[in-house]
């Protein structure tokens, strides 16, 4: 078995009521639904190191998963549980495979830009009248060989930031002090999550008075963050039909390959599948 980087206790929130320990999984690579086991999905092999792992497991969701428990039983939390879920969801933002994804083919335009801007300093000095001429040729050199390694591998540490689960200090502090609207589904439909739960507008980011997060907690349940209303509130809502499909759409969307459900939907399908969809912001 390997390491999930979505956790099994929270996607047990969303099992088949049928089948419990089950879970309705779309493929959005292969186009096909399968009925699958919740221990087996979302994970690979290798995924964290084992320190990260341990860490995850004992700081993060231990904490955490209570705090999904009471939510999910409909109780209030006080700030210690808000602050334990609000490191959950940052860290969801950033263990993900899309995350990870979009990190590692973000590489070639930093490397670039930091080699470009070294050769810049280089050069301009280089130019200057005072500059030895054994020294410029020799520091070149010494640019033109980082520039070849860096082309070549990407440094271990960047690598090893990029594949570690952590937020940081501002994403943090935005997921846990903006506005929390506990959003329950009733009667107007059921909530869907994915391989990458937490959505947001990329555009905006999580500071922009306009930003949002969304995050499905269980088949019924979902956390709406944004910046309308009182800082560090938490209010608990009742979500009409419109919301629950904007919600779907939005974490659908956001999907890197998979889409979980309570059920075999062809409507799920069709979500997941939905090219560029139209996202609504959600007014309060």
């Amino acid at each position: 078995m390997g390491h999930h980087y979505v956790p099994r206790e929270y996607l047990r929130g969303f099992e088949d009521p049928n089948n419990p320990g089950k879970i309705w999984m779309y493929d959005k690579l292969s186009h096909r639904f399968t009925h699958a086991t919740i221990i087996t999905v979302a994970q690979e092999a290798c995924y964290y190191s084992e320190d990260a792992e341990k860490e995850l497991s004992g700081f993060v969701e231990g904490p955490a998963h209570k705090v999904l428990k009471k939510l999910r039983s409909g109780d209030s939390i006080n700030g210690h549980e808000r602050m334990s879920l609000a490191l959950y969801i940052a860290t969801m933002l950033m263990r993900g495979p899309r995350r990870r994804r979009k990190a590692f083919e973000m590489l070639p335009t930093v490397r670039e830009n930091v080699i470009n801007r070294a050769t810049l300093i280089i050069t301009q000095w280089a130019q200057t009248s005072a500059a030895d001429p054994e020294l410029k040729q020799r520091r070149l050199s010494e640019l033109d060989r980082v520039s070849e390694k860096l082309r070549a591998q990407p440094p271990v540490d960047l690598v090893k930031k990029i594949r570690a689960p952590w937020p940081n200090d501002q994403v943090l502090a935005c997921v846990a002090i903006m506005t929390w609207r506990i959003a329950s589904a009733g009667d107007a439909g059921f909530f869907l999550t994915s391989d990458n739960p937490v959505a947001f507008f990329e555009d905006y980011g999580l500071g922009n008075p306009e930003s949002e997060i969304t995050f499905p907690l269980a088949s019924d349940l979902a956390l709406l963050g944004s910046w309308q209303g009182a800082l560090q509130e938490t209010i608990f809502v009742r979500a009409k039909q419109t919301l629950v499909k904007e919600v779907n759409r939005r974490i659908a969307s956001g999907a890197e390959r998979f889409v979980f459900y309570r059920a075999f939907e062809d409507w799920v399908a069709r979500v997941a599948e939905k090219q560029n969809p139209q996202l609504s912001r959600i007014r309060w």
